[in-house]
């Protein structure tokens, strides 16, 4: 974001001030890739918008409390995924993937190494994954989107594409190695573990 913004210290103190335009910045940088990514944990796209908008009311109340636009950023990711866990623990009936992600986000004991910030490398490796889904081919991003956030399964992509079943599965699995090759080529290999825990939910049977 400090790319987008020159002067990060203003950005800060002017969102820290109340100014609407600075907080419709940040709503337009991030809105689609948070909505993509409570959209990939709850597999409902209206949930996910709503739950979305309730995270920036709360960065809203709290603009006064961030020092840097990389701690905005982490507290968007962060605050989007504990909603949707907390939306997944008050449902009755979750689909399989939904039950994987709550277990493998319950049961992440990995200890983190010295110097260590887990929400900022959460946060980068979000964004990251975001930006390699939208750099995909585009038939491999379509197929990728509906397969793995709108929750398609693979009949019905291939139904709504006109292309072969055979087809679907095999763009489901060139997306997940370009996904896996990017992490490689942009040096995120520190993440790794959380990568791969995100991938296996992902990798669900369509």
């Amino acid at each position: 974001m400090g790319d987008q913004y020159n002067n990060e210290d203003a950005f800060i103190q002017q969102l820290a001030a109340g100014d609407e335009q600075v907080f419709r910045q940040l709503f337009d940088w991030h809105y689609q890739a948070l909505c993509y990514f409570a959209g990939s944990i709850i597999a409902h796209t209206h949930a996910a918008e709503d739950l979305v908008q309730e995270v920036f009311s709360k960065l809203w109340d709290k603009r006064g409390d961030f020092q840097s636009t990389a701690s905005i950023k982490a507290f968007l990711f962060i605050a989007t995924r504990n909603a949707c866990l907390n939306y997944l623990k008050q449902q009755n009936r979750l689909s399989e993937r939904e039950q994987e992600f709550l277990y493998h986000q319950e049961a992440q004991t990995v200890p983190a190494p010295a110097g260590f910030d887990p929400l900022l490398a959460e946060t980068e490796l979000l964004q990251h994954l975001y930006n390699a889904i939208e750099q995909l081919p585009t038939q491999c991003r379509r197929v990728f989107k509906m397969g793995y956030l709108e929750g398609r399964k693979n009949e019905e992509i291939a139904t709504a594409l006109n292309i072969s079943y055979n087809t679907v599965r095999t763009q489901k699995l060139r997306a997940l190695k370009l996904l896996r090759s990017s992490v490689l080529k942009n040096q995120v290999l520190p993440l790794l573990p959380l990568y791969l825990t995100l991938l296996k939910y992902y990798d669900y049977k369509g």
